[in-house]
């Protein structure tokens, strides 16, 4: 195995404190980056030969690997798949799952494309957003999609598959297991450069004024619950922060992990902190909300681990 681990540069006993978004996080066994397809195909040979199980990350902010640690490879993909090209009839664009919304939102200013400007206040990579149907603002990034590119890890082949192929819903996307997003191909819908300059600078400003910044933060904590009637819409009085505000006391709002004061489904926490005292300070949130509201929480954060 070391003439392999050597050939993909596989780093070993990886410490994902040095990379989450949380600066908290358990040892991964092995941590890969690759490159292109090729790179790609031949690791899936040695990974699927010698039973290694792998877990795909973007921009490690919305993923926690708990003290147990993760008994596999960490998959990052660069190189390539960071790619972004508007296609000739400039109707798409085509964009790498490893492209940080920010960039992508950058991009999109420079080249008249609107309707990504919400992009630009989520700290993650496009191929992410497709895993959890990312959105925000009145956006969900399923309803921009034309079709995606993805690479099954079992038989190593690529397919194409458009967004309706897709069961989308609200914080779930593409998750189907041994596949891996490579790419996204988006509708461009061309706008004014000052007004989506204008929409960035005040979702930016909204963002700061609600939300805490310069801290261990990944974001929502938990998704919104649906309304209880038998219907798929969102009710707004269902939103998490105001079930957690109105069941939780101050002294969650204090201490090295904590509520943020800005917004109750937010939450800050010390750097290098035990990752298992992140799940226990969510789940004992969850227990509240439920004792208070008989509503079950489901978390946007990723946790990994026994």
């Amino acid at each position: 195995m070391q003439e392999e681990f050597k050939k993909f540069n596989i780093k070993t006993n990886y410490d994902t404190s040095k990379v989450s978004w949380l600066k908290s996080g358990g040892i991964a066994k092995y941590f890969c980056n690759i490159k292109n397809v090729i790179q790609l195909t031949e690791l899936f040979k040695f990974l699927n030969k010698n039973k290694i199980p792998f877990l795909t990350i973007g921009n490690f902010s919305n993923t926690l690997i708990k003290s147990s640690g993760f008994d596999g490879l960490l998959l990052k993909l660069s190189g390539e798949f960071s790619n972004i090209n508007i296609n000739l009839n400039r109707e798409t664009v085509t964009v790498g799952s490893s492209v940080l919304d920010l960039k992508f939102s950058m991009f999109c200013y420079e080249n008249s494309i609107c309707d990504y400007e919400y992009l630009y206040t989520i700290p993650g990579t496009i191929g992410g957003n497709i895993f959890m149907n990312a959105g925000c603002y009145g956006f969900e990034i399923k309803d921009q999609i034309h079709k995606i590119k993805i690479f099954d890890t079992l038989t190593l082949k690529i397919q194409e598959l458009s967004a309706d192929e897709i069961n989308f819903s609200y914080r779930k996307g593409f998750q189907e297991k041994n596949k891996i997003i490579l790419s996204v191909e988006l509708i461009a819908k061309l706008g004014s450069r000052d007004n989506i300059k204008r929409r960035m600078k005040e979702l930016d400003q909204k963002r700061n004024e609600t939300q805490p910044r310069r801290a261990n933060c990944c974001g929502s904590i938990f998704k919104n619950p649906r309304s209880l009637k038998k219907t798929d819409d969102f009710d707004n009085k269902l939103s998490a922060w105001k079930l957690i505000q109105s069941s939780v006391d101050d002294s969650f709002y204090s201490g090295e992990v904590k509520l943020s004061k800005k917004h109750s489904n937010f939450f800050e926490n010390e750097p290098y902190i035990d990752p298992d005292k992140l799940e226990l300070f969510l789940k004992n949130i969850e227990e509240k909300v439920m004792l208070k509201h008989n509503i079950k929480l489901e978390k946007e954060l990723r946790i990994i681990g026994v």
